[in-house]
């Protein structure tokens, strides 16, 4: 049966961190208590590349709350992007988390009013036309360059501008007056949440994917936290890759704004999610795809799946993969496992690099599925080992195979592959993999088209 990675699973009862196999729990443990401690407004970055388990963390995070009697709310930044303000999705949420608990009384009557003080504030927002043409950038000239076409004399142009300060001064009141009044309610409706049975401040709202959107609704999400949601009771967790974030910010401010600067107006505390071990994390996801069951029907089973793993983690370490791109590779080697016949030998270490390979360079990995001259050969080679660590045993036994099925799959003419062995066993760049080239040359036998073979299954895979 085939098995497909899937997101860890998370218990309704007992330990959310049950199925984590990455020590994950500690962390946890540490920032429940950091957010247990206040009862101020409160935001936390967790900052960590793509694909390194930002996401797993915070749901694992969010059950683990949730245990302790705390509301909690997930927002994915990303596919609510498309609104014109963030309060809208905020408030949103809100509801259907509301909606799923059947809240009513006093709680229901106190979320109808946030829902109606934020579409007023909102709409109170929402640009004038004259501000969208000039980016809300409003002074006499900009006015007089958009409303030439509307006005023929001075005098009207002068009254267009006084009637659109006067408007201005007005809408700043009322949104000065609608923010205080949103506040106020959102902060009653936190504390009538903890005041439920077993239920506890603050209420945490995670923030997934922020530095994914578009930069204008990055920043617009964080200036809604800073000055319309930062209310007592109530913590953000947002989850983000800070480079990408940074980038953000800059293109809106400007290429020489201080990022570091800027966020601190915003965030109380940042944590790094530390890095996972490969080597556990391989071991997990060969678990929980159910590999050792493919293994135990296939001959030499332990050699293979011993080399196989032990590869293919150094492989993920040199590359630096993160936790997505391992899971992506793993599916792989899952699928071409049930294609291979159980009496066929799997190659595990090239099938591990060629995996690794196509995920860390697909434009080099793509020349395999054509033809490749002696030249084409070399310059591959050359590429290939400036990007491992050669002075690795495995992973030079491994280029030294590579190395070997290229020559000899590669190349038709038996002259042709003596001339190749012997102008690389001269080439210096070769050094590092030559010895061990040349005892598997000596060796050669049997099908010379592994390579092929190979990168044909992993495209039929794909």
């Amino acid at each position: 049966m085939l098995t497909k990675y899937d997101e860890i699973q998370i218990p309704d009862r007992g330990d959310p961190f049950i199925n984590d196999k990455l020590g994950r729990k500690k962390l946890a443990e540490n920032l429940t208590r950091l957010l247990q401690s206040t009862r101020q407004p409160f935001v936390i970055t967790l900052e960590a590349p793509w694909g390194t388990g930002k996401t797993t963390f915070i749901h694992l995070w969010k059950a683990y709350l949730e245990s302790f009697g705390h509301t909690c709310l997930y927002f994915n930044a990303w596919q609510n992007d498309f609104v014109e303000d963030p309060l809208i999705a905020f408030v949103g949420e809100i509801n259907k988390k509301m909606a799923e608990r059947k809240t009513q009384g006093k709680m229901g009557m106190q979320l109808k009013k946030l829902q109606l003080i934020g579409g007023q504030l909102v709409r109170n927002t929402l640009p004038l036309t004259i501000q969208v043409a000039t980016q809300g950038l409003l002074n006499q000239d900009a006015v007089k360059q958009a409303s030439d076409f509307l006005f023929a004399n001075k005098k009207e142009i002068a009254g267009f501008v006084s009637d659109i300060a006067e408007e201005k001064i007005k809408q700043y009141e009322t949104n000065k007056s609608g923010i205080l009044e949103f506040k106020k309610e959102l902060a009653a409706f936190a504390k009538s949440l903890a005041s439920k049975p077993n239920a506890k401040q603050p209420l945490v709202f995670f923030v997934d994917e922020l530095d994914r959107c578009k930069p204008a609704f990055s920043i617009a999400m964080l200036e809604r936290i800073k000055h319309v949601l930062s209310v007592e009771g109530i913590a953000f967790v947002a989850a983000i890759n800070r480079a990408q974030l940074d980038h953000s910010i800059r293109s809106i401010y400007g290429p020489e704004t201080d990022t570091d600067g800027y966020l601190r107006r915003f965030v109380d505390f940042s944590v790094r999610l530390p890095s996972p071990d490969v080597e556990i994390f391989c071991d997990s996801l060969f678990e929980r795809l159910d590999l050792q069951k493919l293994f135990a029907n296939r001959e030499n089973n332990i050699q293979e799946q011993e080399t196989l793993l032990k590869i293919f983690v150094k492989l993920a370490r040199g590359y630096r993969f993160s936790l997505r791109v391992i899971e992506q590779c793993f599916t792989e080697i899952n699928l071409i496992l049930r294609m291979t016949p159980s009496t066929a030998t799997i190659h595990p270490s090239l099938l591990s690099f060629l995996i690794a390979f196509k995920s860390h360079n697909p434009r080099q990995y793509d020349l395999l599925g054509g033809s490749l001259t002696y030249p084409n050969i070399k310059e591959l080679l050359k590429t290939i080992a400036r990007d491992l660590d050669m002075t690795d045993h495995d992973i030079v036994w491994t280029m030294a195979q590579f190395a070997s099925y290229l020559l000899y799959g590669y190349l038709e003419n038996v002259d042709h592959i003596k001339g190749a062995v012997i102008d690389l066993s001269a080439d210096p760049e070769s050094e590092s993999y030559i010895a061990p080239f040349m005892q598997i040359v000596k060796q050669m036998e049997g099908d010379h088209n592994v390579i092929r073979d190979l990168v044909s299954m992993l495209n039929m895979a794909a």
